[in-house]
Parts: structure tokens; sequence; C-alpha cells
């Protein structure tokens, strides 16, 4: 049974301290087209236990497409020309405002609620599959992959502090405002990644007692 990447993101959101990404969050496929990114970074960075390693790399890969329609102010009805992945979001909008409407999977079709205006590619249909580990991955593996995403945007965010420090210091200026809140970031920061990795060491050593238990027929 294969595991959703979206199983990851519901659990790092949850670790997130940043307006961007909780706003982001919102909007279904912004939100997974910006962090797949991050994942795809931090899945080299389990590999403790190296038994996991296999597992983590069978997956799927997000996929999707825009398709563009005129609308006439009478069609509600229109055929998709590719085959949405099962699984997929929809985004439906008209001249750039979202709207609602229904995929039928038997007709390949989106029905909207409302019939467009007449216009020129002003209606577009977005669908989109965030991808997903091929085999199960049960929830502490889950739990650790999420910690090591919020680390790899942790990361980043770090980086992106150091700059603007850099910067401060080449000037007549001086932020001293945001001092305490760079400083807790980077804190933040080290400490998301010393739990990532003794979480990683943990499940390695459950794993090296109960096989010991089963070569050895231990209770």
């Amino acid at each position: 049974m294969s595991t959703p990447f979206t199983n990851i993101y519901s659990r790092a959101i949850n670790e997130f301290n940043d307006p961007f990404i909780t706003s982001t969050y919102g909007n279904t496929i912004t939100f997974f087209q910006t962090m797949f990114g991050y994942l795809n970074n931090c899945i080299p960075e389990f590999i403790i236990p190296e038994i996991i390693i296999p597992k983590l790399q069978d997956i799927t890969s997000p996929s999707g497409q825009t398709e563009l329609f005129n609308g006439d102010g009478i069609n509600t009805n229109f055929i998709l020309t590719t085959i949405p992945v099962t699984g997929s979001y929809f985004v439906y909008t008209v001249s750039g405002v979202v709207v609602t409407g229904t995929y039928n999977s038997g007709t390949n079709s989106v029905i909207l609620d409302i019939a467009p205006a007449i216009g020129t590619n002003n209606v577009s249909i977005q669908w989109y599959y965030p991808g997903q580990f091929n085999q199960t991955l049960i929830s502490r593996e889950e739990r650790i992959l999420s910690m090591l995403w919020v680390v790899n945007w942790a990361e980043k965010e770090k980086n992106h502090l150091l700059d603007i420090r850099r910067l401060l210091n080449d000037t007549d200026f001086r932020l001293t405002a945001e001092a305490p809140t760079m400083n807790a970031k980077g804190n933040w920061y080290i400490t998301m990644r010393e739990e990532a990795t003794a979480a990683m060491k943990q499940y390695s050593w459950s794993l090296y007692q109960q096989t010991l238990k089963t070569k050895y027929g231990l209770s």
C-alpha cells in the first residue's frame, strides 16, 4: 500500500511558524508545488537505518497539467485532453478568479457550476497529483520525514537571515529589533536538526533490538 506525500505535508505543517507557509497551505496545489522541493531534498537525508533507503527511493513523482478553454456564456462542460492521475487535486478559474465545479472521471470532463463569460482562453482547468511513496511508511517513518522536511525549509530560512545580517553589516543601518527574531529562528533550526537526527538513531536502535529479540527468541 502506498503512502501519499500529503501525509508528510500534513504532519510538517504543524511545525511551521511562518505566515507565508501557513498561507500557501490554504491554496492546496500551490502549497504542494512549493514544498515538494523540500521533501525531495530531505529524502536523501533519511539514511539511518540504511534499510529505509530503498523504501524512500521507490516513489511516484508529482505531475499535473493546466488546460485553457474559451468561455461562451452558455457552456459549462469542458472535456480535458489529458487524463488526471487518480488522487489529483483540481483548481478551476475563469479570468483568474477561482470558481467551483466537478470533475467527472467517466467522461474526463469538468462541469463548472456557472457558465463562464465569453472570452478567449479565459477558462483554466488545472489538475495536480502530489506524488507518493509506493511502499507503506509507518507512522514513525512519516514523523522523521516531516521533521527533516521542516529542517530543510528552516535551513533556507536561516541562510536568508544570514544574508540579511551580511547586508546590514555592509551598511550604516542596524536592524536591532530583528536580532531576537533572527537568533530565535537560528536556535529553532539547530534544535530541529538535532531532534531529527536523534529520532533516526532511536529508530535504528529499536529496529536492532527487535532483530535481536527475533533472532534469539527474546520477549
